[in-house]
C-alpha cells in the first residue's frame, strides 16, 4: 500500500491530507477499521482512499498502526507539521501541546486589570508566583498599555517600570521563560540586554531600528498585524493576513532568525471598527496562519469585541475566552497569551484529553 501527503506546498493542524492507494480487499477492510472515527475519508476507487485528518488524529492513527514500514510513513508526515517555538534557553514543541503565556501588566492603565498596585515590586512578584504555580509556561511584562485609546508614555518610563521587575523575577525565577511587550526599540534593547527571552512587538517589528536590534540579539519574537497600519495586500483580513505574516516571515529570516523563534499573532481586538468584526474575522483566520508552518498565538482574552459580538460583559468575557481559544485551538493555534491562567491551563488539559478518545 502507498501512503502519500498531499499539498506539500503548506503546513497545518487541522487538516491534514493523504491518500493511500494500491489498497487490496483485505487490506481495506482492515484499514476501515482502523479508520473508523478517525479523520474524514473519501473512497475514490476500489483501491484509493482520501483521508483528511488533524494533526492529533494523525498521532492517534500512527500510535495503532502494525506496519511497520507504513507507519515510519505516517511519522514522516507527522514530522513535517511539528511546530516547534525555541530560543537560547527554552523549546517548546507545540505540535500536540499548547502552552500558556500569562499577561502580566506592570502598568496601572491595562484594559482588563489597570491598577496602580501593578507597579509595585512586591505585587508584580506575587502575581508572578501565582502564575508559575498555575501552570504559566511563559510570564510577559507589559510596561505601557496598547489598549484603544491609551495613553502613550515615553519609553525611558516604560523602562523604569520593567527594569526592577526583571532583575527581581531573574533572580526568584531563573529557569522561567520571560517576554516583555513593548513597541519601543529602546526598551526593546534594554529587556534583552537584561535576560528577556522573548519580544513581543504589536506593530511587527515595523522600523529599521527595531529589525538591527532583532538582527544584533536574534531573540525569539511574536510579530502582530493590529490592523491600524491598514492593508497592504489585499481587501480582508483573510487575504490579508496570510500574505503580511510570509513576507514578515522572510523579513525576520532574512536578518538571521530561524523559523522556530518566530510566533506570529493576527492582533485581535486592536481595530474593531464599529461592531468588532474584524476581530471575529482575526480569530477565524487562526487556520490560514497556522498554513504558513509558524507559531501561531491566541491573544484574545477577555477583549472588548467580545462585549460587541456576544454581549459578554465584564467577567462574562472569561466564558466566551475559553470558547474561542478552544476553536483556535482546534484551528492551529498553540500559544494562548491570557490573563486567566490556571483556567487556560485547564482547557488545555481537558482539549488535549478529548483528542485521546
Amino acid at each position: 500500500m502507498k501512503i502519500i501527503e498531499l499539498n506539500l506546498k503548506s503546513f497545518g493542524l487541522k487538516v491534514i491530507t493523504i491518500k493511500f492507494s494500491e489498497i487490496t480487499s483485505q487490506t481495506n477492510k482492515e484499514l476501515q477499521k482502523r479508520l473508523y472515527h478517525i479523520g474524514n475519508q473519501i473512497q475514490i476507487s476500489s483501491d484509493e482512499i482520501l483521508l483528511s485528518l488533524t494533526i492529533y488524529e494523525l498521532y492517534k492513527l500512527i500510535k495503532s498502526w502494525k506496519n511497520e514500514d507504513e507507519k515510519e510513513k505516517l511519522s514522516t508526515i507527522f514530522e513535517r507539521h511539528r511546530i516547534i517555538w525555541a530560543g537560547k534557553n527554552f523549546s517548546f514543541d507545540l505540535t500536540l501541546n499548547p502552552i500558556v503565556y500569562s499577561i502580566m501588566n506592570v502598568t496601572p492603565d491595562s484594559f482588563y486589570d489597570g491598577a496602580k498596585k501593578n507597579l509595585s515590586l512586591s505585587h508584580i512578584m506575587k502575581v508572578a508566583e501565582e502564575n508559575l504555580s498555575n501552570g504559566a509556561d511563559v510570564l510577559e511584562l507589559g510596561g505601557k498599555s496598547s489598549r484603544p485609546g491609551y495613553s502613550d508614555i515615553t519609553p525611558e518610563e516604560e523602562w523604569l517600570r520593567l527594569k526592577v521587575a526583571i532583575a527581581e523575577m531573574r533572580k526568584e525565577f531563573p529557569k522561567s521563560v520571560l517576554a516583555v511587550d513593548t513597541d519601543e526599540a529602546y526598551v526593546m534593547e534594554r529587556a534583552i540586554d537584561a535576560g528577556i527571552d522573548i519580544i513581543n512587538d504589536i506593530d511587527g517589528f515595523d522600523t529599521e531600528e527595531k529589525l538591527k536590534i532583532v538582527h544584533n540579539y536574534l531573540p525569539s519574537v511574536v510579530a502582530m498585524n493590529n490592523g491600524r497600519a491598514g492593508f497592504s495586500y489585499a481587501d480582508n483580513v483573510y487575504e490579508e493576513l496570510p500574505k503580511f505574516f510570509m513576507n514578515k516571515g522572510n523579513e525576520l529570516l532574512e536578518l538571521g532568525l530561524k523559523k522556530e523563534q518566530i510566533c506570529i499573532d493576527a492582533g485581535v481586538g486592536f481595530w474593531n471598527g464599529p461592531s468588532g468584526s474584524d476581530s471575529v474575522q482575526r480569530v477565524k483566520s487562526t487556520d490560514l496562519l497556522a498554513e504558513l508552518g509558524f507559531p501561531v498565538m491566541i491573544a484574545i482574552s477577555r477583549k472588548s469585541f467580545m462585549e460587541n459580538i456576544f454581549s459578554a460583559k465584564g467577567d462574562e468575557r472569561l466564558f466566551s475566552s475559553l470558547m474561542l481559544e478552544a476553536q483556535m485551538i482546534a484551528d492551529g493555534g498553540r500559544i494562548l497569551r491570557v490573563h486567566d491562567t490556571k483556567e487556560t491551563k485547564h482547557l488545555i488539559d481537558a482539549y488535549k484529553l478529548y483528542q485521546e478518545f
